[in-house]
C-alpha cells in the first residue's frame, strides 16, 4: 500500500502535464476590449518543451512521501512514467501526432529526470517550505511563456546531403530522377520517417525537362509539393525550389507543428547531381535545404536533419533499385521498361 501511495506523484505529474498542454495549445489571446490578438503560450516554446516537463519531475518527487537512500534512484526515475503517461494520452486522444511525440519524448524525458533529481535532493519533507518551492515552479512556465513570445522567431537554414553508388549509366539514373513512376508500398523501405507518421512518397511528375519546368512531388494522404526547376544540365544536374501551401495540405497529412511551409518548418530547395564514374557506374547526390524557426533549433535541427536524411536515403534507394534493374534488362537484351 505504501508503494502504491508513492505512485500518486506520477498521477499528479500527468495531470499537471495535461493541464499545461491544454493551456499552451491556446496560442493566441485577445486583449481587453477590442485589443489585437497576440501570442501568449504555444506548444513550440521553451516554456512548454523544457520547463513543463522539469516541473512534472519536481511534482512527482514532491509527492513521494518516503525517500530513503536505497530508494532514491527509483524515486528519481519515477517521473519517466509521468512523461510516458502524458505523451501517451496526448497521442491516443488525437491531440498530438506521432512525429511530434517522437521529437518531444527525449527532451521531455531528460528534463523530467532532471526535475526529479533536483526535487529529491531539494525537498526536505518540510511541507511549508516544499510547498512554496513547488508553487513557484508550477507557475513558472505560465509566467515565462508570454514574455518568451514577445521575442521574434529567427530563421535558421539547414542543409542535408546524401549520396548513393548506382551500378547503372547516367541516362537511366536521369530518367528515374526527372520523372518518378508510381512507387508501390513494397518499394518503400521501413524508414524512420514513415514509422513516425510522415506520408510515404508516391510519384513525381515533370512537365518539361528544362529550367522553369514544373515538377510535382506527390505523397500519400493528399500531400504534394510544387517544384520549379532552377538548374538543369542533362544527365548531370537537376535543381528545383520547393513550394508548399499549408492551406492546401490535408489536415491529417502532417502534424501542425511540422507542417511544411508553416510557421516552424519549410523545405526550400532540392538538388540531384550525377557524378559519372564510368559507363555503368555513377554516384548520385541528393541535397536539400530547409528552414527551421523555433526557439530551440539546436534540438529541432537534430531531428529535422535525421528525418530529412532518412527521407532522402529512401528516395535514393528507390532510384538505385530501378536504375540497376533497367541496366540488367538492357544487358540481357530485354528492355521491358517504357522510359
Amino acid at each position: 500500500m505504501k508503494d502504491l501511495k508513492n505512485w500518486k506523484g506520477v498521477f499528479y505529474g500527468i495531470a499537471y502535464g495535461l493541464v499545461s498542454r491544454a493551456v499552451f495549445a491556446i496560442e493566441i489571446f485577445r486583449g481587453f476590449g477590442n485589443g489585437p490578438l497576440f501570442p501568449t503560450y504555444g506548444l513550440m516554446t521553451v516554456s512548454f518543451m523544457f520547463i513543463v516537463p522539469f516541473v512534472v519531475g519536481l511534482i512527482t518527487a514532491y509527492h513521494n512521501d518516503t525517500i530513503t537512500s536505497t530508494r532514491k534512484i527509483a524515486m528519481i526515475t519515477m517521473p519517466i512514467f509521468a512523461v510516458l503517461g502524458l505523451v501517451g494520452i496526448s497521442v491516443l486522444s488525437g491531440k498530438e501526432g506521432l512525429i511530434c511525440a517522437f521529437m518531444a519524448l527525449p527532451v521531455f524525458a531528460f528534463m523530467t529526470l532532471l526535475g526529479g533529481f533536483i526535487g529529491i535532493n531539494l525537498f526536505k519533507r518540510n511541507r511549508k517550505i516544499d510547498k512554496l518551492y513547488v508553487s513557484i515552479f508550477v507557475l513558472l512556465p505560465f509566467l515565462i511563456a508570454p514574455i518568451e513570445n514577445q521575442l521574434e522567431l529567427t530563421d535558421k537554414i539547414f542543409t542535408e546531403h546524401t549520396v548513393i553508388k548506382i551500378n547503372a549509366n547516367d541516362k537511366d539514373v536521369w530518367a528515374n530522377i526527372t520523372r518518378v513512376k508510381e512507387i508501390s508500398e513494397g518499394e518503400n523501405n521501413n524508414s524512420l520517417f514513415q514509422f513516425m507518421g510522415f506520408p510515404r512518397p508516391i510519384k513525381a511528375e515533370l512537365d518539361t525537362v528544362a529550367v522553369g519546368g514544373i515538377r510535382k512531388a506527390i505523397f500519400a494522404r493528399g500531400l504534394f509539393f510544387t517544384e520549379t526547376v532552377t538548374q538543369m544540365q542533362p544527365y548531370k544536374l537537376l535543381a528545383f525550389n520547393i513550394v508548399a501551401d499549408p492551406k492546401s495540405i490535408p489536415p491529417k497529412a502532417l502534424d501542425e507543428h511540422v507542417m511544411v511551409g508553416g510557421k516552424y518548418f519549410d523545405v526550400l530547395e532540392g538538388k540531384y547531381e550525377i557524378e559519372t564514374l564510368n559507363t555503368n557506374e555513377v554516384i548520385l547526390h541528393l541535397t536539400s535545404q530547409f528552414r527551421l524557426s523555433t526557439r530551440f533549433d539546436f534540438y529541432s535541427g537534430l531531428w529535422s536533419k535525421l528525418i530529412m536524411k532518412d527521407i532522402q536515403e529512401n528516395i535514393l534507394e528507390i532510384i538505385k533499385r530501378r536504375s540497376e534493374a533497367e541496366q540488367d534488362l538492357k544487358s540481357n537484351g530485354r528492355n521491358e521498361y517504357n522510359l
